[in-house]
């Protein structure tokens, strides 16, 4: 009934079993004793001996010395030896250990373990020969067992303990593995962040080109017609009607150098604010049209390769608390995806469009629509991994998509899906909540716990 049997301590088991035994059997000396590896010996683990009032571990048993008490172990359940001293089992010890230690009588049980005699425990009265009953030797037997159990519960407490050091090394493994993947994601968003951004630099300076030129032009006619208007008037031939053809020609050209200067102005500034919004990532609330607007606008030196324009239907007024520049970031991949993808031959009627309406009880719907050739079945479900692309040797990386997937899921706290059917175009939906999840606290010196798994896209 003791805890001690069971609680993985065993020596204070042992003990608790030789006490027992001692008091049990009214025994002066009782022992354990257990087979080396080599099962060719037997040590003491403990031996109590409550006449003396002494303990000892020192002795070591051989079986060269003993081979018929090892032999008895072997096969018997129990060695009763009346007389120990004639017994076939145990009159080897006679002269060694019997006879210096006054010991007359011999009771010992073979310890078991996982159906293995591994030692013994051995009760030894002195001064005279004693007869064991069969009560004396179900009892020893008993306590031998209780010695096994008192290993197994050991050995079960070490197993325990190795286990948890085992998960606790898993856990940190996971952590470190984990924290080496976030950095490698977040990473791998800066650089396609910076890529991005890059892109819509040429973009835009090419773009800014067209208006520039025209604006440049605009005041060479500007000068030309000042230069005409100084010679007329310097050679005293200036009539009312070249007068006006002058003027007209000013009209014209200051028309065109304001719109032109105008359009180039825009361009400019629409690129710096998303630039700035990319770059400076805070959460707060956003007015979604302007946003966008903006975005389109930086984008359609991408998307005008596709088509004319990218139409943007948002409800007016419509705000969400997220986190702009990651939203940008999620629209840019979604829309080059579909520029680069989408038709991979021009066509006239080709199509792109973004859509944004309000969700009930909160949150926005974003889609991003193609009518090009769509996705097959069979690669719809590995469009978000890394690194799967479909045209790896045309310089996609099959990062785009999975970036987008991985800052919706996890930065702006929503769900990005795939709507598509062969030859019918694509859809890629993103559902956003009213408000994004607040920015994760700063990494502090405790080791982080698991996290999150891999994550999705193409590109």
């Amino acid at each position: 009934m003791s805890p001690l049997i069971d609680g993985g301590a065993d020596d204070a088991a042992i003990r608790l079993v030789l006490n027992s035994l001692c008091e049990g059997l009214n025994v002066a000396r009782g022992g354990v004793w257990f087979l080396d590896e080599a099962r060719n010996a037997l040590r003491c683990r403990l031996l109590v001996d409550r006449q003396a009032g002494t303990e000892s571990d020192a002795t070591v048993l051989h079986r060269q010395d003993y081979p018929a008490y090892f032999e008895a172990l072997q096969h018997e359940r129990a060695i009763p030896a009346h007389n120990a001293r004639t017994d076939p089992s145990t009159r080897e010890f006679t002269a060694g250990y019997l006879e210096p230690l006054n010991i007359h009588a011999m009771l010992d049980v073979p310890i078991r373990h996982h159906g293995a005699m591994i030692g013994v425990v051995c009760a030894e009265h002195l001064g005279a020969p004693r007869t064991w009953s069969d009560d004396d030797i179900a009892f020893a037997g008993s306590l031998g067992d209780l010695v096994g159990r008192a290993l197994n519960a050991r050995e079960q407490r070490d197993t325990q303990v190795a286990l948890a050091c085992l998960n606790q090394e898993l856990e940190d493994r996971v952590a470190r593995r984990t924290a080496e993947v976030v950095a490698l994601r977040d990473q791998l968003v800066e650089t396609d962040k910076m890529a991005a951004l890059g892109g819509l630099v040429a973009g835009v300076a090419h773009e800014i080109n067209t208006p520039l030129g025209v604006s440049v032009t605009a005041a060479s006619v500007l000068r030309e017609v000042h230069a005409q208007f100084g010679a007329a008037l310097a050679a005293g031939q200036l009539r009312r009607s070249h007068l006006q053809a002058l003027l007209r020609q000013q009209e014209q050209a200051i028309d065109l150098l304001e719109g032109n200067l105008r359009r180039a102005a825009t361009l400019v500034e629409s690129f710096k604010q998303t630039a700035v919004d990319q770059c400076t990532d805070p959460l707060e609330l956003v007015d979604l049209e302007p946003l966008l607007s903006r975005t389109l606008m930086s984008l359609n030196p991408l998307t005008k390769a596709v088509c004319e324009a990218v139409p943007l239907s948002v409800p007016a007024g419509l705000s969400l608390r997220t986190y702009p520049g990651s939203l940008i970031q999620v629209v840019t991949n979604l829309l080059t995806n579909a520029a680069r993808h989408a038709f991979p031959t021009p066509r006239p009627d080709a199509q792109l469009s973004v859509t944004v309406e309000a969700i009930p009880g909160g949150g926005a719907e974003l889609a991003v629509r193609d009518n090009g050739v769509g996705i097959d079945p069979s690669l719809q479900r590995r469009v978000f991994e890394p690194f799967f692309t479909t045209r790896r040797g045309d310089g996609g990386s099959g990062l785009g998509l999975s970036i987008a997937y991985n800052l919706v899921s996890q930065r702006l706290g929503g769900r990005l899906s795939l709507d598509s059917q062969p030859g019918q175009g694509a859809c890629f939906r993103v559902r956003l909540p009213a408000v994004a999840p607040a920015p994760a606290p700063p990494p502090s010196d405790q080791r982080a716990g698991p996290s999150d798994g891999a994550m999705p896209v193409q590109g």
